[in-house]
């Protein structure tokens, strides 16, 4: 069926590709230029009015030249800044704006169809959540309906979704195996960093940054457990170890970083002594832009699914090779009753001895550490004392701590005594180290909310540190003064620790939570979530080389040639199924495929065309130039065909075979001519 003859900018496929180019800007607000978008929308308002007839002139060519120049001239400029990525997808956009502007013709509507399909492409590379799956799939099946408008306008516009979906349906096994069978390659650039500043823990925190981490109902994390989930009270989800402390806050210490990139040049990666029990489990984390991996202690990565790509410090922290842009999958063996006992080395030390350069912060801290000391000897004694003044003096726990700006500890331990998490953990290490004893902070997350009997999902409310030191003959051993002060942050989470209001107090959706129906459906949502993360986005090279190992036994390339032609075959017999019936149905009868070839013949030979003259005409036509013996040969098929036409079915058919007998006999003396 042909398009109908009317002006582009006029018909409705133009209008809804406009439309659906603008949601596509949209929904990459966040890797595109401002100045970007603010092109692409205001492309969309000039189709829009063209469209509707409210202003018909369209802009010269020399105009959108020049505006492409200066638009390539600027993000040239901005190259530097955003990186090839960014800066591919900004100049995608800014094509598919200009070429939106002086759409007009049919090759125009293809090129920018072409172009819609390449940003929906990419926005798969930024966003790869089954929900904006399906929005991307949405606005997918909205450009096929615009092409199938410009080609059948006549039709209604329900003709053309249920026609789409029924060839979608069609396509779907053809989609997924493909899916299971091609190559994960890597991918060949390295993705921006995210403009998003709320991405979890940092490096550097201060004891009001967890505070704050935990009004956030983000997910960190999912944790798929082979077997039983561990207790509540021993999920403690090691993320990252901060030893360097200024008087105010803590962060991972420069020189253990030197350290760490030392070992990983030279590939001697820290490998811990474990014994006893173990739990297995696969992670799935989310974006965090950042390095560091989670993990219950003591944790040792699977070699065998991402060899060389996870790294383990000497502080037991896990480390991803690059840094976690997209939702991430990896697997870990976790020893609980293991002792963190390795050597301690001058190094470690050293760092977790470390007090800040101005002896003049927190001096009643230091003079109550110089008590402590005085009336207790041993390491144990000591520590038994700082915990058990958490407990003698009523510290409550609370997600809104007042500031301590000039003082921090010494205003948390003797004048205020309330705060979070990161409140006790601070001051404990800061006293222990006093009291020379090697301590340091440990940030990560606690708890987790179990989705399915082997599934825990940890949200960024889960965030939580705690202390550990440095005990002879013992090791590294965890100290959790905040779960001392409020227990059920241990065994019942964050939620019943706090008063009720102050739990995400500054997300109103948490509210809805408490309605049944509400919750019913976010598990709902979280279980769909979880269980795309895993199979789909989790498709990593592993999973398909044991896919293969399961289908094929042995993997060989062999066998895999054998497969790939098993499924070549299979698809083929797929598209055979739905495209022969339809070609047998619009396929013209015999009869008429040789009178059109006869006829074509005769176009040949004379220099005519046929137009629509009728058998009878065009042959009379014909005659005129044909020889005498072609010309009736010719004018006896064209009498036969009508005839043929106006015939009973048993006539009809008896006469067929003479009827194609006389056209190949004109058609072969036309060739010898």
């Amino acid at each position: 069926m042909q398009p109908i003859d009317k002006p582009i900018r006029n018909q409705t496929a133009s209008a809804l590709i406009a439309l659906v180019f603008c949601v596509l800007s949209l929904s990459l607000f966040e890797p595109l230029l401002f100045w970007v978008l603010l092109i692409s929308l205001c492309a969309t308002g000039i189709r829009m009015v063209m469209y509707f007839g409210w202003y018909q002139p369209m802009p010269s060519l020399r105009t959108i030249n020049l505006l492409g120049l200066l638009c390539c001239l600027c993000l040239g400029w901005f190259s530097l800044q955003i990186g090839l990525l960014l800066t591919m997808v900004n100049l995608l956009i800014l094509a598919g704006a200009l070429k939106l502007i002086i759409l007009n013709r049919p090759r125009d509507l293809f090129h920018l169809f072409c172009t819609c399909l390449f940003v929906i492409g990419m926005g798969f590379t930024f966003h790869q959540s089954v929900v904006m799956t399906l929005f991307y799939g949405l606005l997918t099946l909205s450009l096929l309906v615009a092409i199938g408008r410009y080609f059948s306008p006549s039709q209604h516009l329900p003709w053309h979704i249920k026609r789409l979906l029924v060839m979608s349906v069609q396509a779907l096994p053809i989609a997924i195996l493909l899916f299971l069978i091609l190559p994960k390659l890597p991918p060949l650039w390295k993705m921006p960093v995210s403009k998003s500043t709320e991405t979890g823990l940092t490096d550097t925190v201060t004891p009001g940054d967890i505070a704050n981490l935990t009004q956030s109902g983000k997910l960190a994390f999912r944790a798929t457990f082979t077997g039983a989930l561990p207790p509540p009270a021993e999920r403690y989800w090691r993320a990252l170890t901060l030893e360097y402390f200024d008087g105010k806050q803590w962060s991972v210490s420069p020189l253990r970083k030197q350290v760490r990139e030392q070992y990983r040049l030279l590939n001697n990666e820290f490998k811990p002594r474990v014994n006893g029990s173990w739990w297995e489990y696969e992670v799935i984390t989310e974006p965090t832009n950042k390095h560091w991996l989670f993990s219950i202690d003591v944790a040792i990565p699977d070699d065998l699914n991402s060899p060389q790509t996870i790294w383990q410090s000497s502080d037991y922290s896990l480390l991803s090779e690059t840094p976690i842009t997209a939702r991430r999958a990896y697997r870990v063996r976790s020893y609980p009753t293991t002792p963190m006992d390795q050597t301690l080395y001058s190094i470690d030390s050293r760092l977790n001895l470390q007090l800040p350069n101005n002896a003049a912060v927190n001096p009643q801290t230091q003079a109550w550490a110089n008590q402590i000391a005085a009336d207790n000897v041993t390491q144990v004694e000591r520590v038994q004392a700082v915990l058990d003044y958490f407990v003698d003096q009523g510290f409550r726990y609370t997600l809104t701590p007042p500031p301590m700006p000039d003082h921090p500890i010494d205003d948390f331990l003797f004048i205020h005594q309330e705060g979070f998490c990161a409140h006790y953990a601070s001051a404990m290490s800061y006293v222990l180290r006093l009291l020379g004893i090697p301590a340091r902070m440990v940030a990560g997350y606690h708890g987790g909310e179990s989705l399915q009997p082997d599934v825990l999902s940890v949200y960024q409310y889960d965030a939580h540190a705690w202390v550990e030191a440095w005990l002879d003959g013992r090791g590294w051993v965890r100290f959790d003064p905040s779960g001392i002060v409020a227990p059920a942050r241990l065994e019942l989470g964050l939620q019943q620790a706090v008063e009720e209001e102050s739990f995400l107090a500054n997300n109103q959706m948490a509210r809805l939570q408490q309605l049944p129906l509400f919750a019913e459906l976010r598990n709902l949502y979280s279980l769909l979530d979880y269980q795309w993360s895993r199979w789909v986005l989790g498709f990593d090279a592993e999973r398909q080389q044991n896919l293969l190992a399961l289908l094929l036994g042995k993997v060989t390339t062999q066998r895999i040639m054998i497969l790939m032609l098993g499924i070549c075959l299979v698809i083929g017999l797929l598209l055979a199924l739905y495209f022969i019936p339809h070609w047998q149905r619009k396929r013209p009868p015999a009869n008429l495929r040789w009178f059109l070839q006869a006829s074509q013949k005769a176009e040949q030979i004379t220099g005519l065309e046929r137009y629509n003259d009728g058998p009878e005409h065009f042959a009379e036509r014909a005659a005129q130039r044909l020889s005498p013996q072609s010309a009736r040969q010719f004018k006896a098929i064209s009498q036969a065909f009508i005839a043929l036409n106006y015939a009973r079915d048993g006539e009809a058919s008896a006469q067929s075979n003479a009827f194609i007998t006389q056209c190949k006999t004109f058609i072969r003396q036309a060739k010898a001519l």
